[in-house]
């Protein structure tokens, strides 16, 4: 889904393969070469980084952008400049630049596209949480990020140069423009609902379960289920939307539950952008926070792993 920040760019999904620490294709084990505590920013999840030298940030985790975010202040303070010009009607004091390196725990994101925007009114505004910006997926091309919500913890890999293993619930994603024009977005396969398959954009920033868009709701037989009127605030999509809730069946990944008790399932309204068709369907983080996500940027893979908060290791 977009981002009100980006209404030039946008959005993003999701992808990969999960175990405890690693796991192995050809015999050898990837390792994690980065392991740092999940924060939780205003319900969405974020990370310290550095930029440089410079002071920790606290930097959402957006796989539904293909553009990162970098607050203006400190990308000035970071000496860093406009790299390729902005179509007319740009908010004030944005730019396109790229972060040379971007220091998580003791991993080293090179070369960092980025955008870098006055945060400040649109946090006030509740546009934004309280972030100094978002890391996208781009900026773990050719790496494993797991997500663990269990354990609240993120990890990271070094680059990786041959395939890896994929374990637990896994998946094929693919980049797919979000719109005819769109910029292309992580798109995974693998999700279900009431037991329907369904391609679906994978997006860290999105609080909800699975929004299904407009071109596949009677495809999936949600048709009665679209009349509800009953609906739910989003603050961080598309600058603040409302969408249609109703209950579900069942959401699943390739038959692992990812719903609870009482699943929900949400329509788009007007004001919700939608992908002209091109997948069915976001999934975000009500989906999630009983998981393992992984997500290997290098093999295009997508893995959920369910786990007991009550097994989960610090």
């Amino acid at each position: 889904m977009r981002r009100l920040l980006l209404p030039f760019f946008s959005v993003a999904l999701i992808a990969v393969c999960v175990a405890s620490t690693a796991t192995a294709q050809s015999g050898n084990r990837v390792k994690f070469a980065a392991e740092v505590p999940l924060l939780d920013c205003d319900g969405m999840p974020c990370i310290e980084a550095k930029i440089g030298s410079g002071p920790a940030l606290k930097m959402g985790i957006d796989t539904g952008n293909v553009d990162s975010v970098l607050d203006a202040p400190f990308a000035e303070a970071a000496g860093l400049k406009s790299t390729t010009p902005l179509p007319a009607g740009a908010p004030p004091g944005m730019f396109r630049t790229e972060i040379p390196m971007v220091s998580v725990g003791n991993v080293k994101l090179i070369g960092v596209r980025a955008l870098a925007i006055v945060l400040g009114d649109m946090i006030s505004q509740n546009q934004m949480p309280h972030v100094d910006g978002t890391l996208a997926y781009t900026a773990f091309k050719d790496r494993i990020l797991q997500i663990d919500f269990v354990a609240h913890k993120v990890r990271i890999s070094e680059l990786l140069t041959a395939s890896a293993g994929c374990s637990g619930a896994c998946d094929k994603f693919s980049l797919i423009k979000f719109g005819k024009d769109g910029p292309p977005i992580v798109v995974a396969n693998g999700f279900e609902i009431n037991g329907k398959k369904v391609t679906a954009q994978v997006d860290t920033m999105y609080s909800g379960s699975l929004l299904v868009y407009t071109a596949s709701i009677e495809k999936l037989g949600l048709g009665e289920a679209a009349k509800t009127d009953k609906s739910r605030d989003f603050p961080f999509t598309d600058g603040g939307v409302k969408m249609k809730e109703a209950p579900a069946e069942k959401e699943s990944f390739r038959g692992l539950t990812l719903s609870g008790p009482a699943p929900l399932v949400y329509f788009p309204t007007p004001d919700v952008h939608e992908p002209d068709g091109l997948f069915d369907a976001t999934v975000g983080l009500d989906l999630f926070y009983n998981a393992v996500l992984t997500l290997n940027f290098r093999d295009m893979t997508i893995s959920l792993e369910k786990q007991q908060a009550s097994s989960a290791q610090d």
